[in-house]
């Protein structure tokens, strides 16, 4: 007999801040500068889900916004793409907003957290899928962390994973229980060993299964159960744009969620860095 009603079985489901990004290419000190501006859906959980999306695999967000205009452009941009959407609504407090311009030292970031500031346990839904993702900045922030931690401990997946973005302190591993994968970037890295990212991978997979340093146009390291990866990008791309890393992990997940080799997922992430950065 058919079954009308199929379970539909998602391939990531990422949780955390859902923001509105701004960059914004130039920005000087009284003057009025006539220059790009780009807008569109951010925060960690949406950049690894559109990632992931646009690499063919079913994904949804959770996440807390607001009931403004801006939360209608995240949804509509997630729906566009396929993402599922599972959004509380605040009727308070606005959708965040991330604003960035420049680049390297003349770099400059303004972050307003906004509705995503009180992600609670109450909007975290059933997650089941082949892989979760928890954003550090929920997790390591100390009135989003009970949200994070119950999307950690509720989570039904063969692969369940934090990026360390955020506060790093020393109680990181222990609001990080319950993840085997762990994604952090060199300097985060570095924070939690000491180490340098071959060495520092291969000390954070004594913790987890798996443990993913990634440092930009370098490239990315991978370390589980004593089996050690190593990949770059195929060109350096020079951009303003924030969220690389986020689409690196979303990939990394559904790929290695899908059965190829840890080389081959590292790989394969590291282009939809490449691929985000240029989009």
């Amino acid at each position: 007999m058919l079954n009308h009603n199929p379970r539909i079985e998602l391939d990531l489901i990422a949780v955390g801040e859902v923001l509105l990004d701004v960059t914004v290419a130039e920005l000087v000190p009284g003057r009025v500068s006539h220059a790009p501006v780009s807008v569109r859906a951010g925060g960690v959980p949406v950049n690894a889900a559109l990632a992931a999306a646009a690499h063919g695999a079913r994904t949804a967000v959770v996440g807390r916004v607001g009931s403004d205009p801006a939360a209608a452009a995240v949804r509509a941009e997630l729906g566009a793409a396929g993402v599922e959407a599972i959004l509380a609504a605040d009727d308070e407090l606005p959708t965040g907003t991330f604003v960035e311009t420049g680049e390297g030292d003349e770099r400059a970031i303004s972050a307003d957290r906004g509705a995503s500031a009180r992600l609670s346990p109450g909007d975290i839904p059933s997650l089941e899928a082949r892989a979760v993702l928890v954003s550090g900045h929920a997790l390591l922030r100390d009135d989003t962390a009970p949200a994070a931690r119950a999307a950690l401990e509720s989570a039904v997946a063969p692969l369940i994973a934090v990026v360390a973005a955020g506060p790093i302190g020393a109680d990181f591993h222990e609001r990080a229980k319950g993840a085997i994968v762990l994604f952090a970037n060199e300097d985060e890295a570095r924070t939690l060993t000491g180490l340098e990212p071959r060495e520092a991978a291969l000390a954070l997979a004594e913790l987890y299964e798996v443990a993913v340093v990634t440092a930009g146009a370098a490239g990315a390291v991978a370390a589980s159960g004593g089996e050690i990866a190593v990949a770059r990008p195929s060109e350096t791309v020079r951009s303003q744009r924030s969220g690389a890393g986020d689409a690196f992990a979303g990939v990394f997940l559904v790929e290695l969620a899908g059965g190829v080799s840890l080389q081959e997922a590292l790989a394969r992430a590291c282009e939809a860095g490449r691929r985000a950065l240029v989009s």
